[in-house]
């Protein structure tokens, strides 16, 4: 009898109250930063100078210290700023920002009134403390906009927070040990800020619609920026049992329902961890910080983790830890263990690689008859578990500490946490969360006085929104839904609406703008070297029947490459000039006349060969159809005449 397969159930996500919330950043093209009159162009070359700070947290307006600003500075990281000549002494904070960006301002209220947001009368910059050296004056400067609004996205009316437009961070060189590097050639850029309010969903795939929708809304406005990095997603997941965990940095738009998967997933195992010690009547009060040097018990080991340790005359400190045998290799994130993230939160906070622990210490080459010397050493029970870290004293000793305040926080569920994507849908451990004491009022900036007039003026210039739009498309101008829905947020559909209006066939336009174009980029060609200028150029030939449509492909790829080139000398190198119907017809007699006994042998057979010799002189130079027509015409006829002759 055959045995039937055991399919995984399904995650009823309603009933573990699964809420999400979604934080869009999205950076603008202003053409300056926010707060200076530099570009915004990232740099690949070497920076010319270097700087070298560190970090230190700073009272709120209540004389409160934020949690995660003392957990940065508790890293006590030494920050290395990257500088080049296309920034000022602002990025640096050796001067006070400058008024900020009008333009960049009117594209958020754009934006905001898109979303259906009310607009404050007055915008108040506000500065965001990041410790982490993101940002070199330690706090980011950020101003709401808009409040309220919502969107139509996942069958379902979304409803929004509000909407910020902020300068963006530096961007992260490396972080090795102790030191980070950050390039401030990206500190500054204008973003806007987009928060919804926390939604309940009953499947993680309603996250990725919802981020699309606003993300098509931006995109509308044809200006905002494109390309990995300009836009960046953060989650908040809850689950009624769990805690609000802020996942930071998603870049991958189908990613999204992963992250959202994977962090239940964690919380389930969290909170099962609870249950499990909780049964054994044990408390957050059983774990103690009694920390104890363990070298004496490794000191004829074999394991070369070990051995090399205790050469190189490091510290290998232990703690206790009751209850816990299997608990710290229990699975809680795909692959990853409790562990792991014990040994994570030890990574961020003190620099040390990670922690050993008595569930893997076999992986090691740690013999088992050690392991039963070290849990002696302890006084362990057969359900306790020691975890190790190997270091300098106070590294190992700060590494324990923290190792003995997460295994507390489990009596609590799910820690409230801010935690990194990683690129294979799991997170890790960033910080703890940031808390209101970090925001506060910026003493170096004015409010700025947002008038019904100024608001008035951009209603009246609104976008038409992605939706209207493809639906026009598709309605009026017959164009199929998978190119109308591109073509809708395109950076370039107001050229296709312009070429249109001029008289061209949409259709092919549509190609050329969302397909060709695309094509080319794939193959390498430049195609940021495309002016709007230039394609409507190739265009109005192919309008005055100076090109045939087969020419625009190659102009197109000729110019990408070569954009300073003139039009004439393009079409004469590239031997485009348009074919008339009666050089054509000249053309197919002759390959008709040098083809003649391959006809009688082949018959209708010998039409595509000649096809293919008559396009060898002809292609780009005329319309494909006319010349599919005539050859087909003249060919037939010289059948029939050969018919007639036999």
């Amino acid at each position: 009898m055959a045995q039937v397969a055991k399919t995984k159930p399904q995650t009823d996500y309603s009933a573990l109250g699964l809420k999400c919330g979604l934080e869009l950043h999205q950076q603008l093209e202003t053409g300056r930063k926010l707060f200076c009159h530099c570009k915004t162009d990232l740099r690949l070359d070497e920076p010319q100078v270097t700087i070298t700070r560190h970090m230190r947290p700073t009272l709120s307006e209540l004389g409160e210290y934020d949690k995660a600003a003392l957990m940065e500075f508790k890293k006590q990281k030494k920050i290395i700023y990257e500088i080049h000549d296309s920034v000022c002494s602002y990025e640096i904070d050796e001067t006070p920002p400058f008024d900020p960006d009008p333009n960049a301002i009117d594209l958020a209220i754009t934006i905001a009134r898109l979303l259906q947001m009310d607009i404050l009368d007055e915008l108040h910059v506000n500065r965001k403390q990041y410790l982490d050296g993101s940002i070199p004056a330690g706090f980011q400067r950020s101003m709401i906009v808009g409040i309220g609004g919502k969107i139509k996205a996942a069958g379902r009316v979304v409803n929004l927070d509000m909407l910020a437009i902020e300068e963006d961070s530096c961007r992260e060189i490396s972080n090795i040990d102790r030191t980070i590097t950050w390039r401030v050639d990206r500190l500054g850029i204008p973003l806007v800020e987009i928060v919804t309010k926390t939604i309940a969903m009953s499947d993680p795939n309603e996250i990725k619609l919802i981020a699309e929708g606003i993300g098509r809304i931006l995109r509308a406005t044809g200006k905002v920026k494109r390309g990995l990095g300009t836009i960046r997603q953060d989650l908040n997941i809850s689950i009624e049992k769990g805690a609000r965990i802020e996942i930071k940095g998603v870049q991958v738009l189908d990613m999204l329902p992963e992250y959202v998967r994977q962090e239940v997933a964690r919380q389930l195992a969290l909170l099962e961890i609870k249950e499990f010690l909780e049964k054994k009547k044990l408390t957050s009060e059983t774990y103690l910080a009694e920390f104890k040097d363990c070298k004496n018990v490794f000191i004829k080991t074999t394991s070369k983790l070990l051995k090399e340790a205790i050469k190189e005359k490091q510290h290998i400190e232990g703690v206790k830890l009751p209850g816990m045998k299997g608990i710290l290799s229990k699975k809680i994130q795909a692959e990853k263990t409790f562990g792991k993230e014990l040994a994570e939160r030890v990574k961020v906070i003190t620099g040390l690689g990670g922690i050993l622990h008595t569930d893997e210490l076999l992986n090691y080459g740690v013999k088992e008859e050690e392991i039963v010397s070290l849990c002696k050493f302890f006084k362990c029970k057969s359900t306790d578990a020691v975890a190790l870290v190997i270091g300098k004293k106070e590294d190992t000793i700060s590494a324990l500490s923290e190792i003995i305040i997460r295994v507390k926080e489990i009596f609590t569920g799910v820690p409230e946490e801010t935690r990194h994507a990683n690129e294979d849908g799991t997170t890790s451990f960033r910080r703890y969360l940031g808390g209101a004491g970090r925001m506060y009022p910026d003493t170096d900036s004015y409010p700025i006085v947002i008038t019904n007039a100024r608001i008035k003026r951009i209603e009246e210039e609104l976008p038409e929104l992605p939706d209207k739009k493809e639906e026009r498309y598709i309605k009026t101008l017959n164009l199929p839904e998978d190119i109308a829905k591109e073509l809708a947020i395109s950076k370039r559909t107001d050229l296709f609406d312009e070429l249109v209006k001029a008289g061209l066939d949409p259709m092919l336009v549509a190609v050329t703008l969302e397909q060709t174009i695309k094509a080319l980029a794939r193959d390498n060609v430049p195609i940021e070297n495309l002016t709007d200028k230039k394609i409507k150029d190739i265009f109005e030939l192919l309008k005055n029947k100076k090109i045939a449509k087969e020419a625009i492909e190659p102009l197109l790829k000729h110019f990408a490459e070569k954009p300073r080139d003139k039009m004439g000398s393009v079409l004469e190198f590239l031997k485009l000039e348009l074919v008339s119907e009666e050089q054509l017809n000249q053309i197919i007699d002759g390959v008709i006349k040098e083809n003649l006994d391959f006809i009688k042998e082949n018959g209708q057979r010998a039409l595509a060969k000649l096809m293919g010799h008559v396009m060898e002189q002809v292609r780009g130079k005329i319309d494909g159809k006319l010349v599919n027509d005539a050859l087909n015409k003249k060919f037939n006829a010289k059948l029939v005449e050969l018919r007639l002759e036999t």
